[in-house]
């Protein structure tokens, strides 16, 4: 079988604990599957300087430099997913997801790339009491023949959607 990828599309990169998560458990589990990880917070992350961010001294200086970084974020992304396999995508945060995660997930099932496997084991309602996300996002996930897990155990739950996704691939990838 070929090498797989998944594009790991998340709100936890913004954070220093959610960094830890997906350092430390998501990326390591993933990786343990078998599927080679996108990670837009390592490409993007790549055209950050802090030491010469940290030496501006103009407000004006600084907006520009967030600017251009901004504009790189779009095609690096986009990039990614265009190359990946299938998406991992992780919900938790609030009772509203992220909303570049919405737009990641809106963008994958619209360029057909693969299924979209998204985690939700944040217990807060979603906008009614029937879903846990958006209705217009669950329908992106099922358009893209991949799942929602969410409610008790989803974390172990998604993992293992995931492994019985890439044990399917075995006889199907050249």
């Amino acid at each position: 079988m070929g090498e797989v990828s998944g594009y790991l599309a998340n709100q936890l990169g913004f954070s220093e604990t959610g960094r830890y998560v997906l350092d430390n458990l998501i990326k390591p589990r993933i990786s343990k599957i078998g599927i080679c990880i996108n990670d837009p917070f390592e490409e993007c992350g790549k055209e950050i300087d802090f030491k010469h961010l940290g030496a501006l001294e103009l407000h004006e200086a600084v907006r520009k430099y967030w600017a251009d970084f901004s504009d790189k974020v779009n095609p690096i992304n986009d990039s990614l997913m265009e190359k990946s396999d299938c998406m991992l995508a992780v919900l938790d945060g609030g009772h509203a997801l992220d909303d570049g995660v919405s737009g990641e997930i809106g963008y994958y099932a619209g360029i057909k790339r693969g299924p979209i496997f998204a985690l939700r084991s944040d217990f807060r309602c979603g906008e009614n009491i029937a879903v846990t996300i958006n209705p217009q996002i669950l329908g992106y996930i099922k358009k893209s023949k991949g799942t929602l897990v969410d409610g008790p155990g989803a974390l172990e739950g998604w993992f293992t959607t995931i492994q019985n996704w890439y044990d399917s691939l075995k006889n199907t990838i050249p």
